[in-house]
Order: structure tokens, then C-alpha cells, then sequence
């Protein structure tokens, strides 16, 4: 059973996101995607740099992969 949950998380697609501080607020940027190994590495694509260097990675959650094209891009297309 464990080897199953290891399979399917190989398969999912992780966020690379940049947090940015201004003043009281925290902005998370997605700058990229990656991918787990089958030897828990993982494969980082990112499609932005990063400012200050940092990225943290964080599991897209399916509410998540809806709100990927982003609020503008949704309201354009209605």
C-alpha cells in the first residue's frame, strides 16, 4: 500500500512558489512546477527567478490547479 501512495505521488505535479514580504502581507508567486522522483528527489521547472533567491514547494491541492490561470485570465474569457 505504501508503494502505491509513492507511485501516485510521483505522478502529481508540485508547486514552485515565491514568497514575497511587503510590509504586514505575504504574496505567494508561482513561479514553476515540479516533480517528484521515484527516489524522492525532485525536478524543478521554473518558468520565473525568483526574487531573493528562495522557492518553496508546495503540493497543488485540486482547488488549486483552478485558480492556476488566475483570476484576470477567467474573467477575460467570460
Amino acid at each position: 500500500m505504501e508503494n502505491q501512495q509513492q507511485t501516485s505521488d510521483v505522478k502529481k505535479p508540485w508547486g514552485a512558489f515565491n514568497i514575497v514580504e511587503r510590509g504586514d502581507k505575504s504574496f505567494w508567486n508561482r513561479i514553476g512546477t515540479a516533480f517528484r522522483n521515484h527516489d524522492g528527489s525532485y525536478n524543478i521547472y521554473l518558468d520565473a527567478l525568483p526574487v531573493g533567491g528562495k522557492v518553496q514547494i508546495r503540493e497543488i491541492k485540486d482547488d488549486d490547479r483552478r485558480k492556476e490561470r488566475g483570476e484576470l485570465a477567467e474573467k477575460a474569457e467570460a
